[in-house]
């Protein structure tokens, strides 16, 4: 019996999760709940919603586990400079090609937000809880079933479905954001946290990951306001496909296994 409610637990999150911050943005959208909320409420509630399966699943032992992945940062060198500049990096490819196929200098940095300490402060903390909610939680649990890749995958899609009634009703979210697009991205962004987190095991470096990219997304004029649909749709194509030949060449292999990468 605790072996199906093991494997329940991560199911009754994801699907918890998509409904109940549907719940919390149509609230927002309808005014019911005040709009301020949104910045850093909508990773709180997030945090909250796993902790509360995971204690009832679990206790406090669960709890505990939750954060264990930040404590491994004892890790080469190497990975942490893969997370610094894997996301600008995918940035700045995507407008060089533009660059090229245009004739335009598509380099046109912003870095107004970046410079605010509250907009700092929602990144790091929305990269936080989303390390260990996604990655160290979710990845980490569908991997042990379905293997890292098809666990990625599987939570990639979660992660836009949590998106969806952000773009749909228009709160707190880049204007014009094709819906499509999002969930490449969002599979390309898990795709990536599940290579780097199978290899290491490191929340600390797939924080930094996550910050580097959300960075790039503010001052890289890659999103539809600033860059155009075209360039969000070739940026989310590329990172999805350029993680995906990582699985490819460097494994874990074979691609579809089982395999546990941290008891959780």
């Amino acid at each position: 019996m605790g072996d199906v409610r093991d494997k329940r637990e991560v199911w009754v999150f994801l699907f918890m999760i998509v409904a109940v911050n549907s719940l919390f943005i149509g609230g927002i959208a309808a005014e019911i709940l005040p709009k301020r909320l949104y910045n850093l409420g909508r990773f709180l509630l997030l945090g909250v919603t796993l902790a509360s399966v995971v204690y009832a699943y679990r206790r406090t032992d669960g709890l505990r586990e939750l954060m264990r992945s930040m404590n491994v940062w004892r890790v080469s060198p190497m990975w942490y400079l893969l997370a610094l500049m894997w996301g600008p990096s995918i940035g700045l490819l995507v407008l060089a090609v533009k660059s090229l196929l245009t004739g335009t200098d598509a380099f046109s940095l912003n870095t107004e937000l970046i410079s605010r300490p509250s907009t700092m402060r929602t990144v790091f903390i929305g990269s936080f809880i989303g390390e260990i909610v996604w990655v160290s939680y979710s990845i980490n649990k569908l991997s042990a079933r379905f293997g890292v890749l098809v666990g990625s995958l599987i939570v990639g899609m979660f992660w836009a479905l949590w998106w969806l009634p952000i773009v749909i009703l228009g709160v707190g979210v880049v204007p014009e954001l094709p819906v499509l697009a999002l969930m490449f991205n969002a599979l390309g962004v898990a795709v990536m946290c599940g290579f780097i987190y199978s290899r290491t095991g490191s929340g600390p470096v797939v924080l930094l990951l996550q910050i580097m990219l959300n960075s790039s997304a503010l001052v890289l004029p890659i999103v539809p306001t600033n860059g155009g649909i075209p360039t969000y749709w070739a940026f989310a194509l590329t990172y999805l496909s350029a993680s995906l030949l990582l699985f490819l060449f460097f494994g874990p292999r074979p691609l579809f296994r089982q395999l546990a990468l941290r008891p959780l």
